[in-house]
């Protein structure tokens, strides 16, 4: 009996086909529009609680944005810095499923140092307490801030947290029967110097939850529209039937609709009505000129810079940096105002503010 061992080429080129496999498995699970609504809700909801920490570490806190990517459960936490701590949550309400925080232990003991400035760096059950404390403040407010974007009952609550010193003694595989999940490593910074960093780790199956009450809740704010791009995908899918059932193609000349002022006018009141809640930059410009390097280094208090206008010249009135109109400027009460002397046609603004 003969046994054919596998040559270190072909034992590399099952593993690479391995990985190209989980590469397209793992880009399948989520479209780029569910991850993008995805990070926006998770980024808003984490940047939610800064307030909440902000009390807490009495210091102004920020909870950076990250970018989020989608992992094997034997490949979480492999960003962690060893050893470190993981926090199981669970979320319940209009959406259920599982949470795993992992936070290093140097930033553990740096949170309890905030808290409780006299703790001693041994004392792990009080480092414990205090981060407890912490996350589930946190996470609560994460949890309402979702709750008010997705328009949905939920609540979270922690389950266990453990000590974890390397990567290898936390096999989620035993932990959960989900296998994908989505990972996002978020910074927070603590004053101008102190910064910590944690690692959040969501199933799959519970982020398509998350993204598809918030599809639904869009869906429901634009009806409209929605059944617009239904309807104008109805008639591309019987067109193209068409084409194909037909041997000789029937092929006309396009007509192009007019664009004059006349035409603009008419259509523009209905199109600007989904416009109209659309903050924009109002600026209104004195004048402008251009200087040397040199020059500009040589502005003190006291200097003064011509400008390119004459003295009464009318100022310009810029809308998100785009001319619309000119005007005077006038004193109302103590504040500044500018009384608006000419201005741009109706068609010519939107053609601007495009």
């Amino acid at each position: 009996m003969t046994t054919n061992k596998l040559t270190p080429d072909e034992i590399n080129g099952l593993l690479g086909q391995k990985e190209t496999t989980d590469k397209m498995i793992s880009e399948s699970l989520l479209s780029k529009v569910e991850m993008e609504a995805l990070t926006e809700l998770l980024n808003v909801s984490m940047g939610g609680s800064s307030t909440v920490l902000s009390s807490l570490f009495s210091e102004p806190t920020t909870v950076m944005s990250a970018e989020l990517s989608i992992k094997q459960n034997d490949h979480l936490l492999t960003n962690t810095q060893s050893p470190f701590i993981v926090i199981l949550g669970e979320y319940t309400g209009g959406f259920n499923g599982i949470q795993i925080l992992s936070i290093s232990v140097e930033d553990v003991q740096a949170i309890s140092e905030m808290m409780d400035p006299g703790s001693e760096a041994e004392n792990m059950r009080k480092q414990f307490q205090i981060v407890e404390e912490v996350v589930e403040k946190m996470f609560t407010s994460v949890s309402q801030s979702m709750a008010t974007v997705l328009e949905q009952e939920i609540s979270h609550s922690l389950s266990s947290m453990d000590l974890i010193e390397t990567q290898q003694d936390f096999p989620v595989s035993k932990l959960t029967q989900e296998r994908w999940f989505i990972q996002a490593d978020f910074q927070i910074k603590i004053g101008s110097q102190k910064s910590l960093s944690l690692q959040l780790n969501l199933p799959v199956r519970l982020a398509k939850q998350m993204v598809g009450i918030l599809t639904d809740s869009l869906d429901e704010d634009y009806p409209e529209e929605t059944q617009e791009m239904q309807f104008q995908s109805t008639n591309q899918s019987t067109t193209t039937k068409t084409i194909d059932s037909e041997a000789t193609p029937n092929i006309q000349s396009v007509q192009f609709s007019s664009f004059d002022e006349f035409s603009s006018s008419q259509s523009e009141p209905n199109n600007l009505n989904m416009l109209l809640d659309i903050p924009l930059q109002v600026t209104v410009e004195l004048g402008r000129t251009k200087r040397m390097v040199k020059e500009i280094l040589g502005v003190s208090q006291g200097s003064i810079i011509e400008l390119d206008k004459l003295a009464g010249e009318p100022v310009d009135i810029l809308i998100n940096n785009k001319l619309i109109a000119v005007g005077e400027v006038v004193v109302i009460d103590e504040n500044f105002g500018v009384r608006v002397t000419d201005i741009l046609s109706t068609a010519d603004r939107i053609s601007k503010l495009r």
